[in-house]
């Protein structure tokens, strides 16, 4: 089982949960399988059975899933062009008897980001500096049916030649948006992305932890199950628009933002596909970015053209949110 479990992990990313969704549920529980064949194979090495190789064969055949969540690279001695984040905000905070905004700003500023993106901001609530980021940008998520001024932001050192919301074909209260942006000569056109969410909160995750097994875990289980069914189809149904939008980019591309997805799904792979994870290639440590219940899961992301290298990758929580923020320093080849 344990086995089979962490087979079908990897088949998830190449799976469409439109054709047939309960395989995503293996790429959102990886690290249980992958964790249960450490295990095993621990159990056969100490009691001297040679089935330990078939748990190792099945972990060393998903190597490159492993890799998609620890990297020990180093930095590139080399001097970047630019550097862009990408940061959740979880509207900074505000209705948790706080506001970020001013971390926000400060950060971006003493770390020297070029680009940045910020995902669930609350523009009523929250400032960047104009002296430090004279092109911004905000969209407002439904803007005809939003009283609350919340939707994505993006700051820039570099004129925002262009901009365009990415028109989904369902309702959905999560966003995209194209922004072309020239650097240094070259026009570069960045996807910010916040893919739709599971509608999962941290109270979710404690109550089927706490509910004791019975009827009432299984009506519980149903409804967390069909929450995420619908949520990992209408992400498939995203990223397909999002990769017709990038098919007609004139300018090379670099996607980043939160897809509330793992390294191990369809729609990573999906994006994925032809480009390098800044994470991958220049990232160190446990790659988690999703900070509740537990720091366990990837789902925040840069992913770029073969047109950029990656000279270095970080992430820190030290802004408060549920989120960590990534950032990537490129240079244009």
């Amino acid at each position: 089982m344990a086995i089979i479990g962490l087979l079908l992990v990897y088949l998830a990313s190449q799976v469409d949960p439109q054709d047939f969704w309960p395989i995503a549920f293996f790429g959102l529980s990886y690290k249980f399988w992958l964790g249960l064949n450490v295990l095993l194979l621990s159990i056969w090495i100490l009691l001297k059975r040679k089935r330990w190789i078939y748990n190792a064969l099945v972990i060393a055949a998903g190597f490159q899933f492993i890799a998609r969540e620890v990297q020990f690279n180093n930095k590139v001695e080399d001097t970047p062009d630019f550097k862009v984040c990408s940061f959740n905000t979880n509207v900074q905070k505000v209705y948790n008897e706080g506001n970020t905004s001013d971390e926000i700003d400060y950060y971006l500023n003493a770390n020297d980001v070029d680009v940045g993106v910020m995902i669930e901001w609350l523009n009523k609530k929250g400032s960047i500096s104009s002296e430090n980021y004279p092109f911004q940008q905000f969209v407002r998520l439904n803007a005809e049916q939003n009283r609350y001024d919340y939707g994505l932001k993006l700051v820039s050192k570099y004129p925002i030649i262009n901009w365009e919301k990415v028109r989904f074909n369902h309702f959905t209260n999560n966003m995209s948006v194209v922004f072309d942006i020239e650097i240094k000569g070259e026009i570069i056109r960045f996807i910010a992305t916040h893919l739709q969410s599971n509608n999962l909160s941290s109270k979710d995750y404690h109550t089927m932890l706490n509910v004791e097994a019975g009827e009432e875990y299984q009506d519980y289980a149903k409804n967390i199950m069909s929450r995420i069914k619908s949520a990992v189809q209408v992400r498939s149904n995203q990223v397909k628009t999002l990769l017709e939008t990038i098919e007609e980019s004139p300018y090379p591309v670099i996607i980043l933002g939160d897809f509330n997805d793992t390294p191990q799904s369809y729609a990573y792979q999906q994006l994925r596909s032809g480009r390098k994870d800044a994470f991958v290639e220049r990232g160190s440590g446990w790659g988690a970015t999703y900070l509740k219940p537990f720091p366990l899961l990837r789902i925040d992301y840069i992913l770029y053209d073969n047109d950029f290298s990656c000279v270095d990758y970080n992430s820190t929580n030290e802004i408060v949110s549920d989120h960590k923020l990534i950032e990537a320093t490129f240079k244009i080849n």
